[in-house]
């Protein structure tokens, strides 16, 4: 299982096991320290205002699309969370949805939505 290391992330999850304690922000770092760490990223590469690496900015619309499918963050809060505008959320879950049509990487996504469902402490709604 994955562990979230609040000195590598920046982030801390709270001491209850309900999901529903995490502020949208909160959730955000969550999802972002999870698929950093599959990438073996800093999370500061994908909270970063730059574009970064081509693996950076993967890495960054997955956490964004998993904030959206996984967790019911709209794109103007996720956009919010990420420092980026809405129509650019939109557009990040748009390119993981269309190549989720490759099954490797759709195992990845769906792996990295259910790490991060576990890390929140239950189904993530």
């Amino acid at each position: 299982m994955l562990e979230i290391r609040s000195s590598a992330s920046g982030f801390s999850p709270p001491q209850s096991s309900s999901s529903a304690e995490f502020r949208p922000n909160d959730i955000c770092r969550l999802v972002i320290a999870c698929v950093a760490a599959d990438f073996g990223l800093a999370a500061a590469d994908l909270e970063n205002g730059l574009r970064g690496s081509q693996r950076a900015a993967l890495a960054r619309q997955i956490a964004m699309y998993l904030a959206h499918v996984g967790f019911s963050l709209t794109f103007e809060v996720i956009g919010r969370a990420f420092g980026r505008d809405r129509t650019t959320i939109a557009h990040a879950c748009r390119v993981v949805e269309d190549a989720r049509d490759d099954i490797w990487f759709d195992c990845r996504v769906a792996t990295l939505e259910l790490m991060s469902r576990a890390a929140a402490g239950g189904d993530g709604r």
